[in-house]
């Protein structure tokens, strides 16, 4: 089996984690990850040092069984021959994205931010902190022009790609304090493009605004309702405020209640914590969640803003409430769960990153018209003014953006154990990060080694 004259030799990008029922190893640029034998793993770390695969075979004397598992682990380059160099195969590959990336046609999703003002004044809000270090224009509200204008912007594209699903975000700061443009927007799409285009919206919300007359409405256009509630009242009201101070947890389920009364619940929630209500973030906000029918249950950590948690303490406690979720048929999942869905696909076979965003799926429009790979993103690529051709073409900022977050681009990553799978994580945390000269950076990236490490031995 294979080339008898082959030298090969163990990457140096195999990694390895294991317990008492389970080893498993993974490349972390290419991922391919795979459960083996103890076996095995002495095999891996024979390879250490090069070695001649027919002399290999002569000592060792495997069985046609060990021998496919060699072939395996030479295909998916945890074997390699002696010379080569997979970052060479990766700079391949980053070309191959630059390709298929150009003239937009991988723009699915549009996300007008159609309200930058927002009625809550929660302790952590990404969104309000890089527009403060961006020098990003502060136009608060969306007018119908602008988003009937970025609308026909995004279908120009869909169509120049034969493309039939468009799908809508309305998204802010609070997009209901603009309720009004929301609605004729909808109305825009499905009357002048209904019969060409299947339409997909959305909304991100604190649900505070939604009464009986809005939830209504939601559910006669069909718009999914994206909203957060971090943690029960207490946990809740600790990082969650008005703009006055006040509480806001009754004013959240209120909203959660009004939609539910309309026959269109929302089937999860995101739950954002931080160091002053982590110690409130336990497995009975999983009970009322899927007393509620809320099985999607997003919780994400600021570890790069809570200095006093230690990232140790904060993986220990995820994973306990992510197994008591599953064992009651819900889903505990965050960014810190991304790199290990990422381990699943490989950029061998398909452009991964680390969100929509900077695969270049996304198009989020300003009050200002103005372009950004993600809603709360300080790098503006361009206007929709612009002509689209021009914007997507190869070297423009849209093609840099996607490439800088292609495996192997950024600095700081190279050699982390799972490059490939991580690609600097959240791209606006790294943003408000670089101006803070990375401050906490180095946390978040110890919270995402040590998740892949938890979560691949589930």
């Amino acid at each position: 089996m294979g080339n008898k004259d082959l030298v090969i030799a163990r990457s140096s990008f195999v990694q390895v984690v294991k317990n008492s029922k389970k080893i498993v190893v993974w490349h972390s640029l290419f991922g391919k990850p795979k459960v083996i034998s103890k076996n095995m793993l002495k095999i891996l770390e024979i390879f250490s040092e090069p070695k001649r695969l027919g002399e290999f075979y002569e000592k060792y004397e495997l069985d046609f069984a060990g021998k496919k598992c060699i072939e395996e682990m030479i295909k998916d380059y945890f074997l390699i021959p002696l010379g080569f160099n997979e970052r060479d195969l990766l700079a391949e590959k980053k070309k191959e994205i630059k390709k298929f990336i150009i003239g937009g046609s991988q723009i699915n999703h549009l996300g007008l931010i159609i309200s930058e003002k927002c009625n809550f004044n929660c302790s952590y809000c990404i969104h309000f902190s890089n527009l403060d270090i961006s020098g990003r224009s502060r136009k608060k509200i969306m007018s119908l022009e602008i988003a009937k204008k970025a609308i026909d912007y995004y279908l120009s594209i869909l169509r120049s790609h034969n493309k039939k699903l468009a799908e809508i975000n309305f998204g802010g700061g609070e997009p209901l304090l603009n309720w009004k443009v929301i609605e004729k927007s909808i109305l825009y799409c499905l009357n002048y493009f209904g019969n060409e285009l299947d339409f997909k919206f959305s909304i991100n919300t604190n649900a505070s605004l939604i009464d009986d007359g809005v939830a209504e409405k939601l559910k006669i256009y069909g718009v999914k309702v994206v909203s957060s509630l971090d943690g029960l009242r207490i946990g809740n009201d600790k990082v969650r405020m008005t703009k006055a101070g006040d509480e806001t947890f009754d004013l959240i389920i209120r909203g959660f209640k009004a939609l539910k009364g309309r026959g269109h619940p929302i089937d999860g929630i995101a739950v954002t914590v931080n160091e002053y209500n982590f110690s409130d973030l336990n497995e009975e906000l999983i009970d009322w969640a899927i007393k509620h029918n809320m099985l999607d249950i997003r919780i994400d950590i600021d570890v790069m803003g809570s200095v006093k948690l230690e990232v140790d303490r904060v993986i220990n406690k995820l994973m306990r409430i992510r197994k008591y979720a599953l064992k009651r048929n819900a889903e505990v999942y965050g960014f810190w769960s991304r790199p290990a869905e990422n381990l699943n696909d490989s950029i061998l076979d398909k452009h991964i990153a680390f969100c929509g965003a900077v695969r270049g799926n996304s198009l989020c429009v300003s009050p200002l018209g103005n372009i950004y790979g993600c809603g709360y993103s300080g790098v503006k690529i361009g206007n929709i003014h612009d002509d689209s051709e021009n914007l997507y073409t190869s070297g423009k900022a849209y093609s840099k953006f996607v490439l800088d977050h292609v495996a192997g681009s950024i600095k700081e990553c190279l050699g982390c154990i799972i490059e490939g799978q991580c690609m600097g994580g959240c791209n606006i945390t790294r943003e408000f990060a670089a101006s803070n000269g990375n401050s906490g950076m180095d946390r978040m990236c110890k919270l995402y080694r040590g998740m892949i490490q938890k979560l691949i031995l589930e």
